[in-house]
């Protein structure tokens, strides 16, 4: 079984030398901001090293992966949307074809889509884009090689108390913890 590549970020980012771009930065406290709210920034942040998921020396080692993380999205001004954060797994750390608002910095509208993209993400988007068939401006979406979505729902979580689905508005503020895992034994997300 091959090792696992883990990388744990408790105390902030200070120290994790990080491939940003953009207005990405590093506070001094030590949080990672991707943008700010003075107008339509783009900013990424990027493990520094590659993990390769396609290398199986054998059949037994797994491309499962987990991994969770707290966001925070803050629109430029109340009751206005922002434009989302999304986790991205991709081939290549060069999106600089990409456009921003409705493709998320991923593609642009002529490369929405196609397979030599090579990225899967997990956007967290809180705009309305038909024109990409979201669910609606406050969602959660799976994408493969562009930002039409494959799967896609309306942002909440489940509550063990009140056993049942409660809202999450995603462009609220306020602290949000993400987990996404993927098994790759069940092809589960």
């Amino acid at each position: 079984m091959a090792k696992a590549e883990e990388f744990i970020y408790n105390r902030g980012f200070l120290d994790a030398n990080l491939q940003l771009d953009g207005s990405a930065n590093i506070r001094s406290n030590g949080l990672l901001q991707l943008t700010n709210t003075s107008g339509l920034l783009n900013g990424r942040a990027f493990y520094p090293s590659p993990i390769n998921f396609n290398n199986r020396s054998s059949s037994a080692e797994s491309l499962s992966f987990s991994t969770n993380f707290v966001i925070t999205i803050v629109p430029r001004l109340k009751d206005s949307s922002g434009h989302g954060i999304a986790f991205v797994i991709s081939h290549s750390t060069d999106f600089s074809h990409a456009a921003a608002i409705q493709y998320l910095e991923l593609v642009n509208e002529s490369t929405n889509g196609h397979s030599p993209n090579m990225f899967f993400a997990i956007e967290f988007d809180t705009i309305f884009s038909l024109d990409i068939e979201d669910v609606d401006g406050n969602h959660v979406g799976i994408d493969l090689n562009g930002v039409k979505l494959n799967q896609s729902v309306a942002s909440a979580y489940f509550s063990n108390e009140e056993r049942k689905n409660i809202s999450l508005e995603l462009n609220s503020g306020h602290l949000i913890q993400v987990w996404i895992d993927y098994s790759d034994e069940e092809q589960l997300l």
